[in-house]
């Protein structure tokens, strides 16, 4: 399995199908989504960072993969991952926040930056067994495409064109039993607010857990936020347009517990604090490539998510309009797959989840210096949403995987 994991989200929006959102939704309603998708990202990105390496992965792509599964689930199994997900808002408001932000993240300008996303419902058996009320919510609130008799290839095939050629597959086989596939996936590429200049860069020293090694190592100065809060430091990077940026948190030296420090409400603490005036900074930070791709399924049960695997306990009658006992369906795979390049100009990534459902059968002024040269977190964020779309860990910048 790679050591690296990353977080991600959904990706290119090749369907046609669009998103009317409220206006009032689209200002405030999406903020409880948003928190839990986020929340969500937090607690596997802790669960990953137990053991070492390089992690990468994305809450939002995690977050709408799984809130089109908790769209076809009902009763005590729809309540048990609501819980572990997260979600506070019943089900026909989680919906209306996910068309919001979907609508928002794809309405981003394309001047500046990339940012593409794509929801889309796989069946891989003939006939109706899944309802069209189901398919409705998925076509309206997550502008999801729907394909028939789709198989691996089909699968693979979708998430490789979406991502850009970045993500080649994301699942290894297909049981015989899967009825259905939801996948998210996106593709986001940007260039600096205030590009590193490549003649700067030299390897450096970055410090490792059980050594040191020389690494590429970009510089610039230029005005950034700071924050400096127990155990860490954080600087936020804007990308060209301002409304995505690229967190990075430092901890201080013998910190080795960040992961477990940032928890729901020190995100939010600290992302605030980042919106302070930013001040003269000369940075120097690893250029680095990561790669991710592991299954969610383990996590998600050791959290209380055990209903939804389970035929005798799951509950997907929302998904095929007839009673579990007449077709059973449970979650069979959540995998999920992303990567990261962050280079001299800016950061390209790509990210995507399945869930698959099977049936039963001039002189500068002073600066201050901020150097990454330990294991350090990222994350980056959308600031219009809040949203984050992608995060992890770099543990040896070296290492693609």
């Amino acid at each position: 399995m790679h050591r690296l994991r990353l977080w991600a989200i959904g990706l290119l929006c090749a369907s046609a199908v669009a998103v009317a959102v409220p206006a009032v939704l689209a200002e405030s309603g999406w903020g409880p989504l948003v928190d839990a998708f986020n929340g969500t990202g937090l607690r596997l990105f802790q669960a990953f960072a137990k053991t070492p390496g390089n992690i990468v992965i994305s809450p939002y792509s995690i977050g709408t993969a799984m809130a089109m599964v908790l769209a076809g689930a009902r009763g005590d199994n729809a309540a048990e991952m609501a819980k572990v997900l997260g979600q506070k808002l019943p089900g026909d408001e989680i919906n209306a926040a996910s068309a919001a932000v979907l609508a928002s993240l794809n309405g981003a300008s394309p001047a500046s930056f990339q940012l593409r996303v794509a929801n889309v419902l796989m069946l891989t058996k003939p006939g109706n067994a899944i309802s069209e009320s189901y398919i409705a919510v998925l076509r309206e609130k997550y502008a999801a495409e729907i394909f028939q008799d789709a198989d691996l290839a089909t699968v693979n095939g979708w998430v490789k064109e979406t991502t850009s050629g970045k993500i080649g597959s994301i699942l290894d086989q297909l049981d015989a039993m899967t009825m259905l596939l939801l996948l998210d996936a996106i593709y986001f590429k940007a260039r600096w607010q205030a590009t590193f200049d490549a003649d700067a860069t030299r390897d450096e020293a970055f410090h490792l857990a059980d050594g040191e090694a020389q690494v590429p190592t970009m510089h610039l100065r230029a005005d950034f936020a700071l924050a400096t809060r127990q155990g860490y430091q954080a600087i936020r990077l804007p990308y060209e347009g301002g409304r995505v940026s690229m967190v990075i948190v430092v901890p201080d030296p013998g910190n080795t517990a960040i992961a477990q420090r940032l928890d729901d409400g020190e995100m939010k603490s600290l992302f605030a604090a980042l919106r302070t005036p930013p001040r003269h900074v000369e940075l120097a930070l690893p250029r680095y490539h990561a790669t991710f791709k592991s299954s969610l399924v383990g996590i998600f049960k050791s959290k209380g998510m055990r209903r939804a695997f389970d035929f005798k306990t799951a509950d997907f009658s929302g998904m095929t309009g007839k009673a579990q006992a007449e077709l059973p369906l449970a979650i069979g795979q959540i995998m999920h797959a992303a990567v990261i390049e962050v280079a001299e100009e800016g950061t390209e990534a790509a990210a995507a989840a399945a869930a698959t459902m099977v049936a039963k059968a001039i002189r500068s002024p002073p600066a201050q210096m901020f150097r990454v040269d330990r294991p350090f977190l990222f994350a980056i964020v959308d600031e219009t949403t809040g949203a984050v779309l992608f995060a992890g860990r770099i543990a040896d910048p070296r290492q693609a995987s």
